[in-house]
């Protein structure tokens, strides 16, 4: 990366009820040796044996860690769910620093995604168009990546990822003002295409709507709002840097082609892109092959022929 010294970005670890998985991602940051490290976990839910005993087990592998590392804590008394715990976490954590690295429990990162996440953190600091990166990449090998070992897309995933608190400071749980957004076309504005924009709209405005399941079982769809409304880009690698190892748990119930995408031990960066603009053709294709489907509106002739694909192996 130039041979330039890069400051090492702080990590944020957000973690519940699955130590199984948090040693996992404890063992990369130590490989890492990260020098400053945040952990997170939720309270037990009430009468819940079962969550009781996992977090013994968190905090026996806190006290376990054994490299040089300023290491604090935010243990809740109360169960937050999956919406507001990780939010409190990363509000909590930025309570000290201006930029941070972010894992939850089931994100099990390469060591080059520290490397990576710390040089972008450092480039892009002062750079307001730039408000996530992200260490998920679902185009390994692409044409988007011929020339460049990073794009710039509207499109950015939270499973391994970082930011600024410059950023953070706008994240609204309850998207406030999300009326007066959509009233004005809202994501129509920003997105490559009307189709994609009419989607959002329609996910963002549900999530308005539904105020429980806004506050007990999601985050990131508010924190990608607030980029979306502020005209803000993510960076994502030409590899994949996260393997995400929870195939079953609050928002996945099996395996999915996501979990067996492997994270790349051998990316760095060597050829940065030369405009911080949004790859449109990306986008497009990105949100043809994923998007799409995660949010059930993939159209059935596709889903028939991906069922195909998949039982024939291609």
């Amino acid at each position: 990366m130039n041979n330039i010294e890069i400051p090492e970005a702080p990590v944020l670890l957000i973690t519940f009820n699955r130590p199984d998985y948090t040693i996992q991602v404890v063992e990369k940051i130590r490989q890492a040796k990260v020098k400053k490290l945040y952990i997170s976990n939720d309270g037990p839910r009430e009468g819940n044996l079962e969550d009781q005993k996992a977090r013994k087990e968190i905090k026996q592998i806190v006290n376990d860690i054994d490299w040089e590392c300023d290491v604090k804590t935010l243990f809740y008394d109360k169960n937050l769910g999956c919406g507001w715990g990780p939010a409190t976490a990363i509000s909590w954590a930025f309570e000290n620093e201006d930029k941070l690295i972010i894992l939850e429990d089931d994100c099990v990162p390469s060591l080059s995604f520290f490397d990576y996440c710390s040089h972008c953190l450092e480039k892009y600091k002062n750079d307001t168009r730039v408000w996530l990166i992200s260490g998920r990449s679902h185009h390994q090998g692409s044409k988007f990546f011929s020339d460049r070992d990073y794009i710039f897309s509207h499109f950015g995933h939270t499973w391994g990822w970082a930011t600024w608190k410059r950023c953070w400071n706008h994240f609204d749980m309850k998207m406030e003002d999300l009326p007066e957004f959509l009233k004005i076309g809202g994501a129509v504005n920003v997105l490559a295409t009307e189709e994609q924009g009419k989607l959002y709209n329609k996910m963002y405005e549900k999530l308005f709507h539904d105020r429980e399941n806004l506050q007990t079982h999601a985050w990131d769809h508010q924190f990608g709002y607030a980029i979306l409304k502020n005209g803000g880009l993510s960076i994502v690698p030409s590899k994949n840097l996260i393997h995400n190892i929870g195939a079953v748990g609050t928002h996945s119930k099996s395996e999915t082609g996501v979990h067996k995408m492997g994270a790349s031990e051998d990316y760095k960066i060597k050829r940065e892109p030369k405009f911080v603009i949004a790859e449109r053709e990306y986008e497009i294709s990105h949100f043809d092959s994923h998007i799409r489907e995660i949010f059930g509106f993939m159209p059935l002739y596709k889903k028939i022929i991906r069922k195909v694909k998949r039982i024939i192996g291609f």
